[in-house]
């Protein structure tokens, strides 16, 4: 049995969930199973519409985890309002922020943090999975299909982790579906922009990291699993392709908003995030009143 990391009172790790209550105990018990230690934890019910079950679920966390904070939205403030709580509220010099589809192990955690210690300058960094939506190889890692159970996927990220012990590469853009962000990140930009309701949040914080400074950093030997799509899969049809539908408005909403907000071409159609020239995009003189966007207080919403 792979001993778990341990995490001191200098880190925080949120999660947040809209629903899905069986992927996000799940992804809970990854961490449980992962991490070990005084760290504080802040879990985010994003007014999850399944009569309070993902609130209960995060309760329970809480008693079995003294530094555990919940809070619960009284309407969806989708991925960024519920990232910014968590920025808003975390005490930790590192902040590692997991999607509740995210299934973490002692591996992944031990290479992110030895990454992420070795270089002031990495401001942000994350680790590969068997899907990230970038479509990039270094990030996208096949996985076997044998690779069915908690204690083989231990097993998996070890033998990944001993094959890409310590290294790193930068990245581009930030995809935000597990991360961490030194408190470094946090004191000079601040939290996510609100002008972005959920999607391109994640990018445009990488954008004003790297004009602050800062780098994006892949720790290449930490490998998390990604259940892909169970935030959709779980739902009737019906709901599903609501939510499908909903997403695509978002996208498309936001990406007006991101070519707004750096200048681009308004006929410039949405086509893929490796598409845009994000050196250009980065290369903006640092000014703290146009890249910081400071924290909110959702104190109400805790429980």
């Amino acid at each position: 049995m792979t001993e778990k990391y341990r995490l001191g009172n200098d880190v925080t790790i949120g999660m947040s969930a809209y629903g899905n209550y069986k992927t996000t105990s799940e992804a809970l018990h990854a961490l449980f199973n992962s991490a070990e230690g005084d760290f504080e934890l802040l879990l985010v019910d994003d007014c999850s519409p399944d009569n309070g079950l993902t609130l209960s679920l995060f309760l329970q966390a809480k008693r079995l985890h003294p530094r555990t904070k919940v809070l619960s939205f009284d309407r969806n403030l989708e991925y960024s309002g519920s990232l910014n709580a968590i920025f808003s509220h975390a005490t930790g010099r590192w902040v590692l922020f997991l999607s509740n589809d995210i299934f973490i192990t002692p591996a992944y955690l031990r290479e992110l943090f030895q990454v992420a210690k070795s270089d002031p300058a990495h401001g942000i960094v994350r680790g590969s999975s068997n899907f990230v939506d970038n479509q990039l190889e270094t990030h996208n890692i096949m996985m076997p299909e044998s690779v069915t159970h908690q204690e083989q996927l231990v097993a998996f990220a070890e033998d990944h982790a001993s094959r890409f012990h310590q290294q790193c590469m930068t990245d581009e853009y930030l995809t935000g579906d597990a991360f961490m962000v030194s408190r470094a990140v946090l004191d000079k930009i601040g939290v996510l922009d609100p002008m972005f309701f959920g999607y391109f949040a994640d990018h445009d914080y990488g954008v004003r990291a790297r004009i602050a400074g800062f780098k994006l950093i892949l720790a290449r030997g930490a490998f998390a699993f990604h259940m892909r799509a169970a935030n959709f899969d779980y739902l009737p049809e019906e709901l599903r392709e609501e939510k499908k539908m909903l997403r695509f408005m978002r996208v498309f909403e936001n990406w007006a908003r991101f070519k707004l907000k750096y200048g681009l071409p308004v006929e410039q159609r949405y086509t893929s995030m490796n598409d845009l020239d994000w050196k250009v995009l980065c290369q903006k003189p640092f000014k703290p009143d146009l890249w910081y966007s400071p924290p909110r207080d959702y104190s109400r919403f805790f429980k």
